[in-house]
């Protein structure tokens, strides 16, 4: 296979992925101006609304969903992308069981590690709670995590990431790379997962989609297959610099697997969504893992922060 032969076939491969990235982040921008927008209006309107914050929480997490799913569903219908919406069957048996006991072991095993190494679990989360919590706020506030967060956090994966790249690549190949992707925009610094991107993981989406399109438009411009090649380097430095930065990050054997979690689950979702082609599957593993992490800090470590 000639050298030319090969910067081609990888060129017509990596050019629809770019341009679906491209839309993707575009659309996650647009989810984040809108949280932008909601946070705004509702600081002006705030001062009078009945109800404190718990109605503020719930008119903010309302408004933030309705514009989550307005642009998935615009969005999925332009792009005539299926978002899902079938129940699982009988054979989808054994996908429901992996989103739903995924989460579990890899959680109660991070929680198992941390207290053999002496790391305890809200170190790694960043989020405590009261010796002694009222029930009331610990009910609402995870009752709005699965009823806000899960929601979006599906919708954003499954339709916005996973439906677009499903569009240009095979099952598998969207089911990885929607992992790396997801995995680097949707996790949070408290180890859950964000409903919307914030602003500096959209940068660096951002920064992504140039280097990789100007790659692929100086291999475009050019028929010298070396400068092709020389091209793709900042793309490779851009994601090797991320990829050190992330494990950099990792201080204990604890975080290191708080950190696979986090990767697992996602990649649970986009298989068991690939496989069963029903939302509520992954959202299971959401579900699972975002109530599996409130249940160890609430559960084995009330009264502790350790951070």
């Amino acid at each position: 296979m000639s050298l030319q032969f090969a910067t081609r076939s990888v060129t017509g491969r990596v050019r629809p992925v770019a341009v679906e990235f491209g839309r993707v982040t575009a659309v996650l921008i647009g989810l984040y101006l809108w949280r932008r927008f909601v946070a705004g209006a509702l600081s002006v309107v705030g001062a009078p609304l009945a109800g404190g914050a718990f109605a503020g929480s719930l008119v903010s997490g309302g408004l933030l969903l309705l514009g989550i799913f307005l642009f998935t569903g615009a969005y999925a219908a332009v792009r005539d992308i299926d978002p899902g919406l079938s129940v699982p069957t009988g054979a989808d048996v054994p996908a429901v069981g992996l989103a739903v006991l995924t989460p579990l072991a890899l959680v109660a095993l991070t929680k198992l590690v941390g207290v053999a190494t002496g790391i305890p679990y809200n170190a790694l989360t960043k989020t405590a709670v009261s010796a002694d919590p009222p029930l009331l706020p610990l009910a609402f506030l995870a009752g709005l995590s699965l009823v806000v967060g899960v929601p979006a956090v599906t919708a954003v994966c499954q339709v916005l990431v996973q439906g677009s790249l499903q569009r240009v690549v095979d099952g598998d190949t969207a089911v990885a790379l929607t992992t790396f992707v997801t995995g680097f925009v949707m996790v949070d610094t408290t180890g859950g997962l964000a409903t919307v991107p914030d602003r500096g993981k959209l940068a660096g989406a951002v920064v992504f989609v140039l280097l990789l399109g100007g790659a692929l438009a100086v291999d475009a411009r050019t028929d010298r297959d070396r400068v092709g090649w020389l091209a793709a380097v900042p793309v490779v430095a851009f994601v090797g610099a991320v990829v050190l930065a992330g494990v950099a990050s990792i201080d204990s054997v604890a975080g290191g697997l708080f950190a696979a979690t986090q990767l697992a689950v996602l990649g649970v979702g986009a298989y068991t969504y690939d496989r069963t082609d029903s939302l509520l599957v992954p959202a299971l593993a959401y579900a699972t893992y975002l109530l599996a992490n409130r249940a160890v800090v609430v559960g084995f470590e009330a009264g502790m922060q350790s951070w």
